[in-house]
């Protein structure tokens, strides 16, 4: 075994690497991988089969002659507010367009506060710092996961985790790493527990006492001896607001997700139907959901501010989209098309003839002009402002406005690719419905008419609601 200064001068590294959090785990195969199987047993993976993967409750199936695990842990987390937070803000501002709409309204209607609980028009909500939209310009927001708003982190965890490793097998001769970040047989949040990066919350997040829950995972195994670093107390205590914020009952009880319940697997894991009895549920999350995470006390707004527990990685901070700058991609100019087209938006194209209606040819400028001019009447995303538009609460219409080409252009390098264009697609459909808002019925209608039975399943199901609210 090493001499603890130079495990000191390991986690240095770490540090040095850019990592916020490093400890070291025992890898003995232990109760939390044992759990891990059972939860798989139970059915609560949903369609994740590769978490059944035997060698995730083995580490020794993955490097026979490990010996220990390092631990890090990125932090993601930005000044941005919370969904919950962002959630308010709507209902406030919907509230007040109702009050200008009309001189009586109940003061009944609630929405969840920040901890989770139930509260009034009348009780005090949080403020955020982001200005958002009143009453006049409201129009209705998508929530994208916090880790999303960015690069996909797989990228960035690996580059770091590859500069650990090298620095770990240079120790001594003959060492051995295996680099993981949420794609390998690992169960990373066990040997995370075990390493006292912190304890597992009951929302199954591991939550650090100065930093919160917001990072991510990474772990490597090595066959060389480290003396392990002691896990962290349980310090949830009788706090239960994740589980009474879950809108879907995901946590069906303390330190146990059902995965299959989850809007994060809904929306990005689950490749067929979101089943219908959750999607109100669902809301605006577009993908992936942030709620047990934003309710958790240990993730307040305030104990940031004393840790300074912020991202230090800019390429985690929300990503903006120029919807002018956007090439053509797959869009079609020809009319009676039955491929689905999000919007009958056209950014800047070459100037090049088009064949018109009647078999003659005509300039870009012309055609776009006559196309602009039949759709006037239409609600559509091609009079949206401003033309950019950030990852963080972004606007419903413009994110619906993009192509499939467009999707794989600005998501190449992010977290989202993940879902698909379909998923993607689908997903609108379901925030759409939930918003109740009539000026997505043109787009939905186009929908009906998409190659995928899913996409036009949720895009009927989106139509049916919107019509039933309105």
């Amino acid at each position: 075994m090493l001499t603890m200064d130079t495990k000191e001068a390991l986690k240095q590294r770490a540090i040095e690497v850019g990592f916020d959090l490093v400890a070291v785990a025992p890898v003995k195969p232990g109760r939390d991988l044992e759990f891990a199987r059972e939860w798989v047993e139970r059915g609560f993976g949903g369609e994740m089969d590769y978490l059944a993967n035997p060698r995730r409750f083995d580490p020794r199936a993955v490097l026979s002659s490990v010996r220990s695990a390092v631990c890090v842990g990125l932090i993601y987390n930005t000044p941005f507010p919370y969904s919950t937070e962002a959630r308010q803000a709507e209902v406030r501002s919907q509230e007040s367009e109702a009050r200008n709409r009309k001189p009586v309204v109940s003061a009944q209607s609630s929405a969840k506060g920040h901890d989770g609980q139930r509260t009034t028009d009348n009780a005090p909500r949080p403020v955020s710092n982001f200005q958002f939209p009143d009453s006049r310009t409201a129009e209705p927001r998508a929530w994208i996961s916090r880790y999303a708003w960015g690069s996909d982190y797989h990228e960035i965890m690996r580059e770091k985790l590859g500069r650990l490793g090298a620095a770990i097998e240079q120790l001594a001769p003959g060492v051995e790493t295996r680099v993981y970040v949420d794609t390998g047989p690992v169960v990373e949040r066990a040997f995370a527990r075990f390493s006292g990066l912190g304890w597992m919350g009951k929302n199954t997040c591991i939550i650090n006492e100065e930093k919160g829950s917001w990072f991510f995972l990474g772990v490597i195994l090595t066959n060389l001896e480290l003396e392990p670093d002691l896990p962290a107390p349980d310090r949830c205590g009788s706090c239960r607001a994740c589980l009474d914020a879950c809108p879907t009952g995901a946590l069906v009880e303390p330190y146990v997700m059902d995965a299959s319940r989850c809007i994060s697997y809904l929306t990005i894991e689950l490749k067929g139907s979101i089943p219908r009895e959750f999607r109100p549920d669902v809301g605006v999350n577009i993908f992936g959901c942030d709620i047990c995470q934003d309710v958790c006390p240990w993730n307040s707004k305030g104990r940031f501010q004393v840790s300074g527990a912020g991202c230090q990685e800019s390429s985690f901070l929300p990503l903006t989209v120029d919807i002018k700058k956007l090439e053509i991609g797959n869009w079609k100019l020809e009319t009676g098309n039955a491929e689905f087209n999000p919007s009958p938006r056209a950014p800047a194209m070459p100037n090049r003839q088009l064949t018109t209606d009647n078999g003659q040819t005509e300039g870009v400028a012309n055609r776009q002009s006559s196309i602009d001019n039949r759709q006037s009447s239409t609600p559509s995303t091609q009079h949206l402002e401003p033309s950019t538009f950030s990852l963080f609460n972004p606007p419903l219409e413009a994110l619906a406005s993009l192509t499939e080409d467009d999707f794989r252009r600005i998501f190449a390098h992010s977290p989202i690719k993940r879902a698909k264009y379909h998923g993607w697609l689908r997903n609108l459909c379901v925030a759409m419905g939930n918003s109740g808002d009539a000026r997505f019925v043109p787009w939905l209608e186009r929908a009906l008419a998409h190659p995928d039975p899913i996409v036009r399943e949720h895009a009927e199901w989106a139509l049916n609601r919107i019509t039933r609210q309105s």
